[in-house]
């Protein structure tokens, strides 16, 4: 076997179900199934200080008390506690696997990390930096996808429901009515499940999928329909087709 043969193979083990390959800024949104669903709230926090002004090496400043306030928290130490660990979670649990091309046309994958730092001081001061190899995409999420207000995913609670939320702004084009998710069973579980977890896909139909989509039916102007693709008795896949009726009946 060849070398490059043997090194693109190496590439094809890394890039598994284990670790979302990032393509574009949209593919943010199901990069990190892995995380909680306050660790994901934090996250869409520290995304809603990214303006258009931003630059690659800006540094952006909040505090402790600013997040409780946000999330409805209580002003006491385990609301601090739980703040500094979903940061640290953030910090280990964001890692990005981009694709490059190098001037010969080779091709390989860069293996980054969303934060490039994060402090977190004993007088609840935060700051964090994003990396540069990732600023783009994020500014692209911004900029192009990313059209949810903070206020409204603060109102989605659950892990998944807000997954669910983020990939259909992501497969959204501009504001269009209806907008439709197709992948197989192992896309969808890289989109919410963390690269240690295989889900039978009962468990994962009833588990998540149906119940991101009750949350979602519940506080926002939505209708889904989705369908299941099996081959033989054997779930292979799902459809899921989100119909914005706000903008039907605008």
């Amino acid at each position: 076997m060849s070398t490059n043969k043997k090194a693109s193979l190496a590439i094809k083990e890394v890039l598994s179900r284990q670790n979302y390959l990032v393509t574009q800024g949209n593919d943010l949104a199901k990069a990190f199934g892995g995380l909680t669903s306050f660790e994901q709230r934090v996250l869409d926090y520290c995304f809603s200080f990214v303006t258009k002004d931003s630059k690659a090496s800006d540094t952006y400043k909040t505090t402790a008390l600013n997040i409780i306030k946000h999330f409805g928290l209580n002003t006491s130490g385990d609301s601090y506690k739980r703040i500094s660990t979903a940061f640290k979670r953030l910090n280990e649990n964001t890692a990005l696997y981009l694709p490059t091309v190098d001037s010969d046309g080779v091709r390989g994958i860069l293996m980054t990390q969303l934060f490039s730092g994060i402090g977190f001081k004993e007088d609840g001061i935060i700051q964090f930096e994003f990396s540069k190899k990732a600023a783009p995409l994020i500014f692209d999420l911004k900029t192009n996808y990313y059209s949810f207000r903070l206020g409204e995913l603060s109102r989605i609670t659950g892990k998944y429901s807000l997954i669910l939320l983020k990939l259909w702004e992501s497969y959204r084009h501009g504001k269009e009515a209806t907008t439709t998710i197709t992948g197989d069973l192992e896309q969808w579980e890289s989109w919410f499940l963390s690269k240690e977890e295989h889900w039978p896909a009962g468990r994962f139909h009833r588990d998540v999928l149906e119940r991101s989509i009750k949350e979602l039916e519940g506080k926002l102007p939505i209708d889904t329909v989705t369908t299941t693709f099996k081959r033989g008795r054997t779930v292979v896949g799902y459809e899921i087709q989100i119909t914005d009726t706000s903008n039907i009946n605008a």
